[in-house]
């Protein structure tokens, strides 16, 4: 699908996740590390018994379907092998700090001139200007300010932050779709195009409509845990169910068909199906018309057959019925998630310590264009003569000063 386009990979864990999945997409993505390494292969989890400095999972999770060099930037035969890299590029994907490639001089305004169509994706906290464009950040204070937090948590308790970090993963996604709008925009203009991403503005998208709750209802939405609050109605949206728990809201098209249910069950007595305008239940509580089972009944009932169910036969029951159950899935529920197993979605990735594990697939399956894992994460430096030294033709010394090798 990509498969014509050059990406340059200047980031770190912060923009990994973008070139990834622009690598996915076909395109040939050049990861360019400095000499002790990407920060990201610091992070944990380890692997045990990988040689040093491969043992990052995260790392090696972020990093498929790129090659990888190393570049000393900090030196003139290192910023002098990136420009000629861009020279041949279509894209670049950076994550320094604002104003840091421009102080080196490898930042956009002197690449467009090596490269007049280039596309460049710088990723930070809060974008390249602005009164916080320089202040710290990382994945909870962005959460917060992103305001992603003010919608999460126990309304009686602070709020919460997802607890696996998810900021530049947004961030990046988001990365990804700018890159390939403003390359759409370059194909229209002929222009070199900046693209700067704010994780901020990213995790502000990820609120949904409680963006915009405040323009239509005139208050903005608050903290509700797992209860949803719809005018004067308390409406309890996670359940226990045999094996864990389930999201559903007990509304008048689920309970059209779930009072079938129940009634099956020996839950409630047969006349309930008849006994209620199951329809248009909850407009008949919101304007507080009269009803035969109270929203206290109606909630205690659908507990009590939930509980005797597993998560996935519920989920299976919904499918088939056109009824909203979500399964709260752990890691484990999703590996054996039958969806994503008749998929083909698994993949079986060689780790840097000669052992195998299934991984996260594609995002997609295309017919047309189909997707492939064609590298696994590189190794630090793995590429360096084959794109330093026979793409760019520099001499073994020269590709040793451009890389930061010792010696």
């Amino acid at each position: 699908m990509l498969s014509p386009y050059t990406i340059l990979d200047l980031t770190d864990d912060k923009g990994e996740f973008a070139s990834m999945l622009l690598g996915d997409l076909g395109a040939d993505v050049i990861k360019i590390e400095p000499p002790e390494g990407s920060h990201s292969r610091t992070m944990e989890p380890f692997l045990d018994d990988a040689p040093e400095p491969e043992g990052s999972l995260r790392y090696f999770a972020f990093n498929r379907n790129k090659r990888g060099v190393t570049l000393d930037l900090k030196g003139e035969p290192g910023r002098s092998a990136l420009k000629s890299l861009a020279e041949k590029a279509d894209f670049i994907i950076e994550s320094a700090p604002p104003g840091d490639m421009d102080r080196l001089g490898i930042g956009f305004d002197t690449l467009k001139q090596t490269n007049p169509k280039i596309v460049y994706v710088a990723i930070t906290p809060f974008g390249q200007d602005g009164p916080y464009a320089h202040l710290a950040a990382n994945d909870l204070t962005l959460a917060a300010m992103g305001g992603q937090m003010s919608v999460q948590g126990d309304p009686n308790r602070a709020p919460v932050r997802i607890t696996v970090p998810q900021v530049w993963l947004h961030a990046s996604a988001e990365a990804m779709v700018g890159a390939l709008t403003a390359h759409a925009r370059m194909l229209t203009t002929g222009e070199a195009q900046f693209v700067d991403v704010s994780a901020q503005t990213a995790m502000f998208w990820s609120m949904l409509h409680a963006r915009i709750a405040h323009q239509i209802q005139g208050s903005d939405f608050n903290r509700g845990g797992s209860i949803l609050q719809l005018g004067t109605l308390t409406v309890p949206l996670v359940y226990e169910c045999a094996d864990g728990y389930l999201v559903m809201i007990p509304s008048g098209a689920t309970m059209t068909k779930m009072v079938h249910w129940l009634v099956a069950d020996a839950i409630v007595p047969e006349e309930w199906i008849e006994g209620e305008d199951w329809p248009i239940y909850e407009r008949n509580l919101f304007q507080q018309n009269a009803v035969h089972y109270q929203l206290e009944e109606v909630v205690d009932a659908v507990s009590r057959y939930l509980k005797r169910r597993t998560k996935a036969e519920l989920l299976e029951l919904g499918l088939r019925e056109g009824v909203t159950l979500a399964p709260v899935n752990t890691s484990e529920d999703l590996v054996r998630f039958r969806h994503l197993e008749e998929r083909g979605y698994w993949l079986t990735a060689p780790l840097p310590n000669g052992d195998q594990v299934r991984a996260p697939g594609l995002l997609a399956r295309p017919t047309a264009t189909p997707m492939s894992v064609r590298h696994w994460a590189p190794t630090l430096g793995q590429h360096n003569q084959e794109i330093l030294g026979e793409m760019l033709g520099l001499s073994s010394s020269a590709v040793a000063a451009a890389s930061g090798q010792k010696g």
